[in-house]
């Protein structure tokens, strides 16, 4: 898609949307929680495609106008992404990473409490150890086709699917292996662009949350190209 291919627009309102991750249902992220901790999760995979289709069924009787999955599939809005590239077998982090990192000296009382939510600790997030790669190019396909099952028969204004942004992923996973931060995030915006482009060519409006230092969204520009997208340009919040 060319970049004259924009967001649709309303002359008669302003179009609602949200960020991306919405509420999973709790016998799914115990699904995940087990997947995240090594034990079986027998039936997550089956799990996904009703939970996608529950939360669009949900967005569209709230009166949302660009709808998405709600990152039904995903542990995380971040780092999920261990699971499809290689070079994640690290040290976990998961207690010094993402935005407590930035954010504690600031806010120590709410980032001591935000260090001991159960999601935050059973969630995990290695550091990079070695190169970063494609690995399950398929996963971002089982998404598409999870949202286009739900969206039968559904008319919202626009559809999006959100994708981490190579520096959101530098952020919540730390580099143990690449010289510089910048070969670290050119390393991840190659890795990504195979899922930028899966979802744009599914013909959805492709999200990120990118945060605004030059080297990420240099990285973040080269990843997405000429693809039709809506980058959050905010610091990386909890979703």
């Amino acid at each position: 898609m060319g970049r004259e291919e924009l967001m649709r627009l309303s002359t008669d309102r302003i179009l609602t949307t949200h960020t991306g991750s919405l509420p999973r249902p709790d016998d799914l992220v115990e699904l995940m929680y087990a997947k995240e901790e090594g034990r079986p999760a027998p039936g997550l995979e089956d799990r996904i495609p009703p939970a996608v289709a529950e939360v669009v069924g949900k967005q569209l009787e709230a009166g949302i106008d660009v709808v998405n999955d709600g990152e039904a599939s995903k542990p995380s809005y971040a780092t999920y992404v261990k699971d499809r590239l290689t070079g994640f077998e690290g040290e976990d982090n998961r207690g010094s990473s993402g935005y407590l990192t930035y954010y504690r000296d600031e806010f120590p009382e709410w980032a001591d409490r935000m260090s001991q939510d159960p999601y935050r600790t059973r969630r995990k997030a290695p550091a990079c150890n070695g190169p970063v790669a494609p690995r399950d190019t398929a996963a971002v396909q089982r998404d598409i086709e999870h949202l286009q099952a739900a969206l039968q028969g559904r008319q919202p204004t626009e559809v999006f699917m959100t994708a981490v942004s190579p520096g959101t992923i530098a952020q919540f996973l730390h580099n143990a292996y690449y010289p510089t931060p910048d070969a670290y995030l050119e390393a991840l915006a190659e890795a990504m662009r195979p899922e930028y482009k899966a979802i744009v060519d599914a013909g959805f409006l492709l999200s990120s949350t990118a945060r605004t230092s030059r080297g990420s969204a240099s990285a973040w520009r080269m990843a997405a190209g000429s693809t039709r997208f809506a980058p959050d340009c905010s610091d990386a919040s909890p979703s």
